[in-house]
């Protein structure tokens, strides 16, 4: 029994990190599905969601300002979240006809705030994004363009991180973004994504619908759009930047709360866990999902089961390389604190911690927990 659930748990762990990912980049290989590009002129509404950003709200209007996309297809749209600094204020002093702010009252949440700034658009195309993330000029058109193709119904832009210094936290979380971006393009490329980066994506308008205020909306968007035979795509040439959070908590905090409102949307759209009706894209959602988010319950028990048949003298040495994993990831942390950087350490450590954001956030929520609301960490 106790070897039955050890090598269990392992395999599952196995496919959730490196099984899945193969896959989905073989069977994207041998059966792609690339959308067909066009030239498209469409009108655009920028929607940037703020709560308290006077730090980097002028700077993030001139960047969208300043992208190669004709002038008067553009409007910027910024749904202030009840901010309570300077941020409103900044935004009215703009000296440009084509840049509006939506103040929204009692502070609901940046999905609430981009459901009122949906409904005030008059763009075709909306394109969301937000305060802190920088867009490489020619991303709008690269976007848009996918537009061409009337199976797409969104599309994300390809978010790089930039770490600001050279710590285990910087360097684990580009790690691991370079690893989900490979990832995704396998899945774009097999049909949809399910999920996009809420730093950059764009929305037909005619597709977009009114998302639950609690729900995280740049995962549920791939839902919403999928349920009307849509599908979300990652154009890998829309680039835009964000930097990475330079503290341990702060990526916890941030990780958590992610995974509390992930985990919120898969239990309120749970149909489309439905392979039978979904197909691939329920594939993708168990696996790159679901499974992920319970994969440190999975380590537990192989860890658990582990140590009980190492004390019969069984296995002691896949023990001592899952102790290995652990110490690793534990000195990571450790050498945060004393030195302040930790590139050998950078991976065991960022899954360490993505594991026990995974756990926290499992734990809260279903313990009821639920977040909608949070103060910018940057």
């Amino acid at each position: 029994m106790l070897e039955a659930l050890l090598w269990s748990a392992i395999f599952l762990l196995g496919y959730i990190y490196v099984g899945y990912p193969v896959l989905a980049i073989a069977i994207a290989r041998i059966w792609p599905r690339p959308a067909h590009k066009g030239a498209i002129s469409s009108a655009v509404t920028v929607i940037i969601t703020a709560f308290n950003e006077e730090k980097h709200i002028e700077q993030k209007i001139r960047n969208v300002l300043e992208l190669d996309y004709p002038n008067d297809l553009v409007d910027i749209i910024v749904a202030s979240d009840a901010s309570s600094d300077a941020t409103d204020q900044i935004v009215l002093a703009f000296n440009a006809t084509n840049v509006r702010l939506l103040r929204v009252e009692g502070r609901l949440g940046k999905t609430a705030c981009q459901n009122a700034a949906a409904a005030a658009a008059s763009g075709d195309i909306l394109v969301f994004t937000d305060a802190t993330t920088l867009i490489e000029t020619d991303a709008l058109r690269a976007i848009c363009g996918n537009f061409h193709d009337p199976s797409v119904g969104c599309v994300a832009g390809r978010l790089t991180y930039v770490a600001n210094q050279d710590d285990a936290t910087g360097n684990g979380g580009t790690s691991y973004w370079n690893y989900e971006i490979m990832l995704r393009m396998a899945e774009s490329s097999l049909g949809s994504l399910i999920g996009v980066s809420g730093c950059l994506y764009a929305v037909r308008r005619s597709a977009y619908r009114a998302i639950a205020p609690e729900l995280i909306s740049d995962f549920v968007i791939a839902m919403v759009v999928r349920e009307q035979g849509l599908r979300t795509i990652l154009e890998p040439d829309a680039i835009c930047y964000e930097e990475t959070l330079d503290h341990p908590d702060r990526e916890l905090s941030m990780r958590v709360r992610v995974g509390m409102r992930s985990l919120a949307a898969l239990a309120s759209r749970k149909q489309f866990l439905n392979p039978f009706r979904y197909g691939v894209f329920a594939w993708q959602l168990w696996s790159h999902k679901l499974l992920r988010y319970l994969s440190p319950v999975f380590w537990a028990v192989a860890l658990l089961a582990n140590v009980a048949l190492a004390l019969q003298g069984r296995y002691l040495w896949l023990l001592t390389m899952q102790l290995v994993l652990l110490l690793s990831g534990l000195l990571g942390f450790a050498s945060l604190r004393a030195f302040g950087t930790s590139r050998l350490l950078a991976q065991p450590y960022y899954f360490l911690l993505t594991n026990l954001a995974s756990a926290v956030s499992l734990f809260r929520f279903l313990r009821g927990e639920r977040v909608v609301t949070w103060t910018p960490l940057r």
